[in-house]
């Protein structure tokens, strides 16, 4: 359907007679054409709606969409378009609004995907202006990114609430008929059946999957598949699409995108908990949350004993109270408190320099060897690189933000139990020998901040 503007412009004149003037038109669709207008009274610029003249409408259909108008305009939401008047004169329906500079939501999506904070924010707006709606009893039916405003700054503001109501029959009048925009249309909508807000909030979910990848979550060749999909196919995983989508939001909009409107939140509840995914941590990327996870625990490395099986936990810090080495002690004892220490062995660093584990110039901060067993079971760290040896062959282990490079050294050195720390300037080397399972997780706390300095000094 096409409107023909040439003859809608002198009706729409005669209609606003002297209290406002035309201007350009702004934009049309099917079943709509936007005007801009001036107020001379309150020295103001308007937008005007008005709906196709050749749309059906009836005396019980116009009054209720003028009094969705009146009751939609008293709800005063910062997120939705102020609504100035709703007429229905020479036989035209139209409103009057405040003219929003800026852009719409689909324009924006047609420049690329947006970061998860801004399509987080802008979902968050429109929950907001959507639960006001609910809250008086008025239903948009027609939520997507052309029915979305974007102000110079990015704000977001709904408009057109009530349009749906002419551009199609409601379904409780017409059986079988549809309001909405196939790609944004809940299940039960496409069906035909009586909305609520749930309706609202699943075309939301929509916008939100569109805006976090750039297009709806169900496309087809034409209407008839994307209403059949929206109907009966299973919700598409937006991580699947996005695998860097927070975690919160994928959850999100699965609960939005829900088949049975039981199952979806109210636009009410969605405005807290878009507010809870839209904090530093619920905006957090997985592989954010991988190394977040790895900084606060300092970095555990499972160490397999050889005799038992044993597995021990080991994580190490430079520590200013060291514990001395004693060549000789075994039997896994805990070891004593002491200001004494050592170089770090330049057997060991040559060893792992001509298996090319360590580079030339690459400075040897830590050495981890378990008592009673060889070099083959060690654990260096570098100022660049964790590395990482176990008997039986080269197993490596990726460590998250810890810049980790396994590789596997010569067996058959023996080297005693013992952990060696490489202190920087003059301070002394401190050495760790047989540690127990209690001592190394005492130091576990401490590494996390020798693991601070160290990415600082980067």
């Amino acid at each position: 359907m096409s409107i023909d503007i040439a003859t809608l412009r002198p009706k729409l004149e005669a209609a606003l007679g002297e209290q406002l003037q035309l201007g350009d038109l702004l934009g049309q669709g099917g079943f709509a054409a936007v005007f801009r207008a001036h107020d001379p009274f309150l020295e103001r610029d308007v937008a005007i709606k008005v709906l196709d003249p050749s749309l059906a409408v009836d005396a019980a259909l116009e009054e209720q969409f003028l009094h969705e108008a009146r009751t939609i305009a008293a709800a005063e939401h910062p997120h939705i378009v102020p609504l100035y008047s709703a007429e229905s004169h020479g036989g035209l329906l139209y409103l009057v609004m405040r003219l929003v500079p800026g852009r719409s939501l689909a324009d924006r999506i047609a420049e690329g995907k947006l970061p998860p904070a801004e399509a987080a924010r802008i979902a968050r707006e429109c929950a907001g202006a959507l639960a006001a709606a609910h809250a008086v009893g008025v239903v948009h039916r027609d939520i997507k990114p052309a029915n979305i405003l974007l102000d110079t700054a990015g704000n977001a503001s709904v408009s057109d609430f009530g349009i749906a109501l002419v551009t199609s029959r409601p379904a409780h009048e017409l059986p079988g008929s549809t309001t909405g925009t196939p790609h944004y249309m809940s299940p039960e909508q496409s069906l035909g059946e009586r909305v609520d807000g749930r309706a609202d909030v699943y075309a939301l979910g929509v916008v939100l999957y569109e805006m976090l990848t750039g297009t709806p979550p169900y496309p087809g060749r034409n209407a008839t598949e994307v209403i059949a999909k929206h109907i009966s196919a299973p919700i598409p995983r937006l991580s699947d699409r996005e695998p860097e989508t927070p975690a919160a939001l994928v959850r999100l909009v699965d609960r939005m995108l829900a088949k049975d409107p039981a199952d979806r939140p109210t636009a009410a509840e969605l405005v807290n908990e878009l507010a809870a995914a839209s904090t530093p941590d619920g905006l957090l990327t997985p592989s954010q949350v991988r190394r977040r996870r790895w900084r606060r625990r300092g970095i555990y490395l499972t160490i397999a004993a050889v005799s038992a099986g044993a597995v021990l936990v080991v994580a190490v810090r430079i520590a200013v109270q060291a514990m001395a080495f004693f060549a000789g002690r075994g039997g896994g004892a805990d070891p004593a408190l002491l200001e004494s220490g050592g170089a770090v062995p330049d057997s060991i660093v040559r060893l792992a320099r001509a298996a090319g584990s360590v580079g030339a110039n690459e400075r040897v901060d830590l050495v981890f060897i378990q008592a009673n067993h060889t070099f083959a079971d060690a654990l260096l760290l570098t100022d660049s690189s964790i590395i990482r040896v176990r008997p039986g062959g080269s197993i490596r282990r990726s460590i998250e933000a810890s810049d980790v490079n396994l590789q596997p050294l010569k067996r058959g050195h023996s080297a005693g139990g013992l952990l060696i720390v490489k202190q920087r300037g003059a301070a002394p080397d401190t050495f760790y020998q047989d540690l127990s399972t209690r001592e190394a997780f005492r130091l576990a706390t401490e590494f996390s901040t020798w693991q601070r300095a160290k990415r600082a000094r980067r």
